[in-house]
């Protein structure tokens, strides 16, 4: 079976091309294996402002204890599906030394950002400082949404990834 003719003389098999996509898509693996952070290491500092016009960096936000960074934006079906779950998270855990922060990283304007945190019934922190959010998403190396970063009270990554991380294992 063929697919396409390349610019040889012969065409190419099926079985090449399907070669050639999985050993791009190995490549790309190895190459993208470093994105993101590892636990321990230390969490860049940022300078954000929330909804209220209120200024935050992580260091204000560590004085509670722990800090869960959630990378979001107003168009991704995953953070909305999670809104729920991370309302419970910042009811359970608020008061137990976790500070839930939400940065935008859509770059949508905060008319917007305020309408769907409202629609929505968001309970936690939201920093939405349009293109400053940006560069923390660089920062943390936040490609895509949502990005969950637990951030310790000493300043260490203790969890990346893209899921809620058992909080409970790390604030009591």
């Amino acid at each position: 079976m063929f697919i396409f003719k390349y610019s040889g003389t012969k065409p190419l098999p099926l079985i090449a091309v399907l070669f050639l996509a999985f050993a791009t898509f190995l490549v790309q693996a190895e190459t993208n294996k470093n994105i993101g952070y590892k636990p321990g290491q230390t969490a860049p500092e940022f300078k954000l402002k929330s909804l209220a016009g209120k200024t935050y960096t992580l260091a204000s936000l560590r004085k509670q204890g722990h800090v869960l960074l959630v990378f979001w934006a107003v168009e991704c079906v995953y953070c909305y599906a999670e809104v729920k779950n991370l309302n419970a998270l910042h009811k359970k855990y608020n008061n137990k030394g976790l500070t839930l922060a939400a940065i935008n990283i859509g770059a949508e304007y905060d008319e917007d950002v305020a309408a769907y945190v409202k629609d929505n019934k968001i309970e936690y922190l939201i920093l939405s400082n349009r293109l400053d959010n940006l560069d923390a998403a660089e920062a943390y190396h936040s490609i895509v949404t949502p990005t969950l970063v637990l951030i310790n009270s000493e300043g260490k990554i203790v969890s990346y990834g893209h899921s809620i991380p058992d909080i409970s294992k790390f604030v009591k």
